[in-house]
């Protein structure tokens, strides 16, 4: 049975979605691991000043996607289907708080430390 185009570039995507999703946990564990030394976290170049929380919301949005990915391909057996969409919801619903959250606490530390870091009037 010859494969579609379709059915190729969806198996390519699903491969993908599930690679950024373990590669995003393995970041989270790499931050936390980092944060516990005491030393200064780096995520894409800048300080990070609340690592645990941003890496908090990252396993949350990683384990949704992976989970939203199960339910996609149907490798989760239909009696798993409701309650993995509930599960689902609240990995969701819980990873865009945190994330909101450690995006609204790390503008009011980056605006504290610029300001003792400005020279002039």
């Amino acid at each position: 049975m010859p494969v579609t185009t379709y059915e190729a570039g969806a198996t390519v995507m699903d491969i993908l979605i599930a690679s950024a999703a373990v590669a995003l946990v393995g970041r989270a564990v790499w931050v936390v691991l980092h944060s516990r030394r005491g030393s200064t976290v780096r995520l894409f170049g800048r300080i990070v000043y609340h690592p645990r929380l941003w890496a908090a919301g990252a396993a949350c949005m990683s384990f949704y996607a992976l989970l939203w990915l199960g339910n996609l391909t149907e490798v989760t057996p239909s009696t798993w289907r409701t309650p993995s969409r509930w599960i689902g919801a609240v990995l969701l619903l819980a990873a865009l708080a945190l994330l909101v959250t450690q995006w609204v606490l790390e503008h009011r530390a980056r605006r504290r430390h610029g300001r003792g870091q400005q020279i002039g009037p």
